[in-house]
């Protein structure tokens, strides 16, 4: 089962037997067949049929209604057969079924992290930070031989204290050195960029977490509380490393954002400018709507990354020995 992402700024679509067909200007552009998918997210203008909203809505086929930087207005979804037994199997996971999964996430961060910085060395600069890329590889071992969820976070804290020093001396000279992350507020245009990006990243995932009925309230290494959302926090450990950083390194060394403007002070800390906010949802759409390679070699938009790793967790739920899949940078 897979997720349709339609993205289209405008156009229809309908159903045709057994298939959703796109149109747009008399000219149809896609078919799907339905039995194949389980969510439809409509992020561009199209208009779905009636016919098609009704056949969704029989197989137990969601459709949420996207902006195109991620945000969901609303969903369409069977009042009966939704997936709030799916809650249900996640609070019965086992504590080693939960270091399990958080171990895979962790580990996915670090490792995405590292490939990240040999990307970015990969013609010089590498002795700047090859000392962090062995250690990186080091913690990454380590957290796969980790027995408690403590050893986890100690391992995870200090791996990500390598790779933003790493990541801050191969940016310095763009004026993005890191000093040290600062959340709330942040204090620094890295701290400020970092801020935002996984921000926009939080929410498009809180999203599909409660569009596949988990509980987001309810994590494997992080604690949840009626204020913290803890799966959110546990899954999006190896997105950030994925998807948000590459697009930062992107954005400020083609300096389309700058450490000298496109920041504002306030409330003690550093944030973007309205221009730079925008700069950079324009850019994080276009990125996730580009067609990717994805785990299983089938091709597809940069957002089914999200939506794979949501759906492997709901896979890891119900068969927990089977382990759970973490997207990885190759």
């Amino acid at each position: 089962m897979r997720s349709l992402y339609l993205l289209r700024s405008y156009g229809s679509a309908g159903l045709d037997g057994e298939q959703l067909v796109v149109r747009s200007g008399g000219e149809e552009h896609q078919r799907v067949q339905l039995p194949l998918l389980d969510q439809i997210l409509v992020m561009g203008n199209l208009q779905l049929s009636t016919p098609l909203m009704r056949a969704c809505l029989q197989r137990g086929i969601l459709v949420a209604f996207l902006s195109r930087h991620g945000w969901c207005y609303g969903r369409l979804q069977p009042v009966e057969g939704g997936y709030r037994h799916r809650g249900r199997h996640q609070l019965m996971l086992g504590e080693a079924d939960r270091l399990a999964a958080a171990t895979s996430l962790i580990a996915g961060k670090i490792a995405n992290g590292r490939v990240l910085l040999l990307r970015l060395t990969r013609r010089d600069r590498r002795e700047l930070v090859a000392s962090a890329i062995e250690r990186l590889s080091w913690h990454r071992d380590q957290v796969r031989k980790a027995r408690s969820a403590d050893r986890l976070r100690g391992l995870e804290g200090n791996a990500a204290s390598e790779y933003f020093a790493a990541l801050g001396r191969l940016l310095e000279g763009d004026g993005f050195a890191f000093l040290g992350r600062h959340r709330r507020p942040p204090t620094t245009p890295f701290d400020a960029l970092c801020g935002f990006g996984y921000a926009v990243l939080w929410n498009g995932l809180l999203t599909r977490i409660e569009l596949q009925g988990l509980d987001p309230y309810e994590g494997v290494l992080h604690v949840g509380s009626a204020r913290h959302a803890a799966l959110v926090s546990d899954l999006i450990e190896p997105l950030r490393t994925l998807l948000v950083d590459p697009l930062n390194v992107w954005l400020i060394r083609t300096r389309r954002i700058r450490a000298d403007q496109g920041f504002v002070a306030r409330d003690g800390g550093l944030f973007l400018d309205e221009s730079s906010r925008r700069l950079w949802l324009n850019s994080w759409s276009t990125s996730m709507a580009e067609t990717v390679t994805l785990p299983d070699g089938q091709l597809g938009p940069r957002w089914e990354l999200l939506d794979g790793l949501v759906r492997a967790f709901v896979r890891f739920v119900y068969a927990p020995s089977d382990g759970l899949m973490v997207p990885q940078r190759r």
